[in-house]
């Protein structure tokens, strides 16, 4: 499934840092986040809830809340800095030449609205058709995502819908203006397996057929495992390992990504398993650690873990663990084939 990083990278992800700031005082959200999006490729941010994997996303497009905001870093897409535009540019890039899919569709929906006017708003917003133009365009998007009776669907309302009709609709006004970049934001929260399997079924052709990049955001290795063809493993509003899929589903780096993987069920194993979850919780990030913000849940964890945070060691793939400096420990399992 991996598709080759060829050519410039379609969104370049530069040393990002997210801040909220309420009474509490500073919640360091995202810490020095980078990565890179190639054309034709779908990469997946997979982590914990609170591991800042959403608000990495949303920080590119510059859409907090008040009390957050981009205290650092760089975005380029299309040789434009996003961190350095008006909010009028901003606004012809969003929904334009990158679209999103947000995770609740009936929230993000406008139930006043019908759901084809909310296609058709899109399209008369960013393009220059008229508004028969834009209808036709909407069935023709409705058609693209599977709706069946598109051209009558087009005057029904959100709540009409089942979750996934919704979640489709999210899709079409997403692609709406055949957009270069895709962020899918948990597409598949709160839907059954089996309309799951569909909506990212759905994706997969999308983005095969268009050719456009994905972002998808989850905490669900499954769906990692199903569509993506590079990961970015988030923890503390830190990256801590990225690579192929199936590199680090074969072979993991970091304890953390580990321990993800070991609480995930073998569905291939009919014997009885018994589950390992991570022990601990995450981090406070109004007090972020020192060092990793994964010492205090590693079973590998050693002094140097807590004094100083690692940088990524490795190049494909990469880990943000101090096991994998020359100078470490040999542990099987993390930086030793095991015997």
């Amino acid at each position: 499934m991996s598709v080759p990083q060829t050519g410039e990278p379609v969104l370049s992800v530069r040393d990002l840092k997210t801040s909220f700031f309420s009474q509490r005082g500073e919640v360091q959200a995202v810490r020095g986040v980078s990565f890179d999006v190639y054309p034709g490729e779908i990469l997946g941010i997979v982590g914990e809830s609170g591991s800042g994997k959403s608000i990495t996303c949303m920080s590119v497009l510059r859409l907090l809340k008040a009390s957050g905001r981009v205290i650092g870093g760089a975005v380029d897409f299309d040789g434009k800095d996003l961190m350095q535009l008006d909010e009028a540019d901003l606004r012809d890039i969003r929904g334009n030449r990158i679209g999103m899919i947000f995770q609740d569709p009936m929230t993000s929906l406008n139930p006043t609205l019908s759901v084809g006017e909310q296609v058709i708003e899109t399209i008369l917003r960013h393009r220059q058709a008229s508004r028969a133009e834009a209808r036709a365009r909407a069935i023709e998007l409705f058609e693209l995502v599977r709706i069946p009776s598109a051209a009558e669907r087009l005057k029904s309302y959100p709540h009409e819908f089942s979750g996934g009709m919704r979640q489709r609709v999210m899709i079409a006004i997403a692609l709406a203006c055949d957009p270069k970049l895709l962020i899918a934001d948990e597409p598949t929260t709160a839907l059954d397996v089996t309309i799951q399997r569909q909506i990212l079924g759905l994706l997969r052709d999308l983005q095969q057929r268009l050719g456009m990049a994905v972002i998808l955001i989850t905490h669900d290795l499954g769906v990692i495992a199903e569509v993506t063809d590079r990961i970015v493993v988030m923890y503390g509003g830190l990256v801590m390992e990225t690579g192929p899929v199936r590199t680090i589903f074969a072979t993991p780096r970091h304890p953390y990504t580990q321990g993800l993987l070991a609480s995930v069920p073998d569905l291939r194993d009919d014997s009885h398993q018994r589950l390992t979850p991570i022990p601990g919780a995450p981090p406070d990030m109004a007090h972020p650690p020192a060092g990793c913000p994964f010492t205090a849940r590693c079973p590998h964890a050693m002094a140097q873990c807590q004094a100083a945070l690692p940088p990524l060691f490795g190049d494909t793939q990469a880990a943000r663990c101090w096991l994998h400096h020359p100078d470490a420990p040999r542990v099987p399992g993390v930086n030793e084939v095991a015997a």
